[in-house]
């Protein structure tokens, strides 16, 4: 896997603005955090308002003399360029200035590259990184393709070597696909073994802090997942078990971070983890309460969960870090959206809440069922115990050598119920 050679490289982010009414700032200052995230140093900051992009160099040439003055000022070795860049683009853009250039996908996954720590998470990463080289492999070699025509005799040594690199690359993508395909595999037989459980996935934008909620929200086991300030902390799923009260539990997974413009190799390639997002009954979508960016990030987000087709689930919307805001907004936003709920991992705030409004999405999708259990079955403690662990007894009464039950439950415990309850 590529990653940035020297942890503290020195690096100036830089953008080339077409839409006159985008908010560059902030576009700017989420890549110079993205920078902070993969170790660099952001040592200067350059943007260039133009009607079209430069097909040479994405900045026109006096731009480009610019960032060349800045880097030499700075002693500055990295460009980070806030958009993708053609393997064109970028190797004239090294080449004017005498420094390393990447452009914003190529720094997001070598962020995940660094912070992958799984098996799972370690090949996902490897496969986008693939992905995203393999298109530029071929354009970087076209300059030969050119010279050989394809005719028999004119092959030449650069063709042979682009066509063993495009071999050689496609095995890898198969060989890693067939590796996720497997750990899929694996966790679905692990899923069904767990199928007792209603499921929830905790989804948002990176740093919002749906790891902090999963640790506040899960029974204290010692076992807790990282929770930093900084934007892809963590990768890859957790999942703790979550008690809403009333015996009834959730299982409920942190799932990777999203950022604006997430790389289509990224979701593609991290499909195994966010399958947790596919495979949960309710989605609880996460927002940071303070960030004056909250409408355009919660967008980035939904735009994300509709490439997963996942949309139509039941979902919650949750206002995280509350404790950040005024008294006076935050009762202003609760005023505003009054279907969600507003929380602070931090402080506990919102928490009961979150749990109580996460039990009634659940319940939404109970039925109404009579059981009837002959008090001669050996099983009616046991299944009486579970039909009040995992619903709501609405009525109980005894007739005569049977136990008549008038409960709510849900429809996957209808059918994990002892056999031996009758209907």
């Amino acid at each position: 896997m590529i990653t940035l050679d020297v942890p503290q490289e020195r690096a100036i982010v830089a953008q080339a603005v077409f839409d006159q009414n985008s908010d560059n700032e902030l576009s700017l200052d989420e890549l110079a955090s993205l920078v902070d995230a993969a170790g660099a140093d952001v040592v200067a900051r350059v943007t260039q308002k133009r009607d079209r992009p430069d097909t040479a160099t994405l900045f026109g040439k006096g731009k480009v003399t610019e960032i060349a003055n800045v880097r030499a000022a700075t002693e500055a070795d990295l460009l980070v360029v806030d958009c993708d860049l053609s393997p064109a683009q970028a190797r004239n853009l090294e080449s004017a200035l005498k420094m390393r250039v990447i452009d914003r996908t190529e720094l997001i996954l070598d962020i995940f590259a660094r912070r992958a720590q799984t098996k799972q998470a370690k090949l996902q990463v490897e496969l986008a990184q693939l992905r995203y080289q393999l298109p530029r492999l071929k354009r970087m070699w076209t300059h030969l393709d050119t010279q050989s025509g394809g005719s028999i005799g004119l092959r030449g040594p650069g063709e042979t070597q682009l066509e063993t690199d495009r071999r050689l690359a496609n095995q890898r993508i198969e060989l890693l696909q067939s590796q996720l395909r497997t750990i899929r595999r694996r966790k679905d037989i692990e899923s069904k073994a767990r199928s007792e459980f209603e499921t929830a996935a905790l989804v948002g934008y990176t740093n919002v802090g749906k790891s902090a909620l999963l640790n506040a929200l899960s029974r204290p086991t010692g076992d807790k997942v990282l929770e930093k300030d900084m934007l892809f902390a963590t990768l890859g799923s957790n999942t703790r078990k979550v008690d809403l009260g009333g015996g009834r539990e959730v299982l409920l997974s942190d799932t990777v971070g999203l950022v604006r413009r997430l790389p289509h190799h990224l979701v593609e390639s991290f499909h195994s983890t966010l399958a947790e997002v596919q495979d949960a009954d309710i989605l609880l979508l996460v927002v940071d309460a303070s960030d004056s960016e909250l409408d355009e990030k919660l967008k980035a987000v939904t735009d994300v969960l509709g490439e997963l087709n996942v949309l139509k689930k039941p979902r919650l919307l949750i206002f995280n870090k509350c404790d950040q805001l005024e008294p006076a907004v935050l009762a202003g936003m609760q005023k505003q959206f009054r279907d969600a709920v507003f929380t602070s991992a931090h402080t506990g705030f919102g928490l009961d809440e979150l749990r109580r409004k996460v039990l009634l999405l659940l319940e939404e999708n109970d039925e109404e069922i009579e059981f009837r259990l002959a008090a001669a079955n050996p099983q009616l403690g046991k299944v009486r115990s579970q039909i009040a662990r995992h619903g709501r007894i609405l009525e109980e009464r005894w007739d005569e050598d049977q136990l008549n039950l008038r409960v709510r439950i849900s429809p996957r415990w209808r059918k994990l119920l002892d056999t031996n309850a009758v209907q």
